[in-house]
């Protein structure tokens, strides 16, 4: 890594952090599909099946004005998956203050694969009437 990209890692960091309060002020204030600016998944345009991301926004939502079980009931996957992105920008923000790169240690393929996994099972499940895929 680069002098000046080590330079540039706690001002991409504030930028980011910056972006998502904005982000998350913009959507406690304006409720998705009533209001604001909020544009639609061309998936769900296109086949009118949910894909594995549908509901995310109003999902965090929900989470926002503290509501979690609206929350999950929009899209579950996300409220799980909510820890590990938390976990991923702490600690990509630590590196980038202390400048150091960010490293990540040699994951299996397996743990790829069980993701893709997870996803496109979500996926599927979603668009059938089991409980509690049907909420």
């Amino acid at each position: 890594m680069t002098t000046a990209e080590t330079v540039n890692q706690p001002q991409h960091a504030a930028l980011v952090w910056t972006s998502l309060v904005l982000g998350a002020t913009y959507l406690f204030c304006f409720e998705p599909g009533k209001s604001g600016f909020f544009p639609g998944c061309p998936f769900r345009a296109l086949t009118g099946l949910a894909c594995p991301g549908c509901g995310s926004t109003r999902s965090l939502h929900c989470l926002l004005h503290g509501q979690l079980r609206a929350a999950f009931e929009f899209n579950p996957l996300l409220i799980l998956a909510l820890p590990f992105f938390v976990y991923a920008l702490v600690r990509y923000t630590n590196a980038a203050l202390r400048g150091r790169p960010l490293t990540w240690p040699q994951a299996d393929a397996k743990y790829s694969w069980t993701i893709f996994a997870v996803i496109s099972s979500f996926w599927i499940l979603r668009n059938t009437p089991i409980y509690p895929f049907h909420l």
